[in-house]
């Protein structure tokens, strides 16, 4: 039995890395071709798409960063997200504090849970009919509420089920030596759910980097445009600067890139909490 099953392990194993291993090229190879093409001359572009650069010249990137003004766009985009991060943390931690650990109100955690199912672009008439009539169009408030709105649901979703994970004992200690509620939540609580809030603050600012719809309905100042949208000026203004568009991709691509990487650990931790309890 044994002499059987060993070779069908054997292949079993051998497939699996076989189909992994052409999974892995299949998702890997677009951000190789960006990479590659962003240090290559249109030229080069044009008469080998897949080659590499001839020499690793930066040129695409400083045309991109100043002439294609995506310098202004990288900030831009940058404070808008990390503003919305930190207030998509705060609210929703407070929030999903209150549903696990204060008032289980399952009416309430439902309500919360249907923003879920609402596709996020189907608001997008109202939000701009209500900020043009309150005047927060070519604002960035705007954008920073937008996302606030859109992400809350996820967030206390997430962060509820990694709460109510958290022993109750917790909560008792710092009343007997004296926390408020309050002093509880941010010196007890909010310390140690941390792979929570990084799961829900990468997820966060992901949307926020990357959305492009949003920006483009409530923006239309060139100095105040987002990074997704400087990256569709590149393609408009350079239509045949291909490397330059590259680079302003590889740009707008190595933030989340880096961010994901350094919080990978505590995502995973978060995701799986949220998972199990949730």
């Amino acid at each position: 039995m044994n002499k059987v099953t060993a070779p069908i392990g054997y292949v079993a194993k051998i497939g699996k890395f076989i189909f992994l291993t052409v999974f892995a090229i299949l998702a890997l190879f677009p951000f190789y071709w960006m990479l590659v093409n962003s240090f290559r001359s249109n030229d080069q572009i044009y008469s080998n798409a897949l080659g590499f650069p001839e020499q690793i010249n930066f040129d695409n990137f400083v045309r991109a960063w100043q002439v294609g003004n995506i310098g202004t766009y990288f900030f831009n985009t940058l404070f808008v997200s990390v503003v919305a991060v930190a207030l998509i943390l705060v609210i929703s931690a407070m929030a999903a504090y209150v549903l696990a650990k204060v008032w289980n109100s399952k009416v309430l955690y439902l309500l919360f849970s249907l923003g879920l199912m609402i596709p996020a672009h189907t608001i997008i008439v109202p939000l701009f009919s209500i900020f043009n009539k309150v005047g927060l169009t070519n604002n960035f408030l705007s954008i920073i509420l937008s996302y606030l709105a859109m992400e809350l649901s996820l967030s206390i979703f997430i962060l509820k089920g990694f709460m109510v994970a958290l022993p109750k004992e917790l909560d008792e200690a710092a009343t007997i030596d004296g926390c408020s509620r309050t002093g509880a939540f941010f010196r007890v609580i909010l310390p140690i759910s941390l792979p929570g809030l990084a799961t829900v603050g990468i997820l966060a600012f992901l949307f926020c980097w990357n959305e492009f719809l949003i920006p483009l309905v409530l923006i239309t100042k060139s100095e105040m445009k987002m990074l997704s949208q400087g990256i569709q000026d590149l393609n408009g203004q350079y239509v045949s600067e291909l490397g330059v568009m590259f680079a302003g991709v590889v740009m707008m691509a190595l933030p989340v890139v880096v961010v994901y990487l350094i919080f990978q650990e505590q995502v995973i931790r978060g995701m799986v909490a949220g998972a199990v309890k949730g």
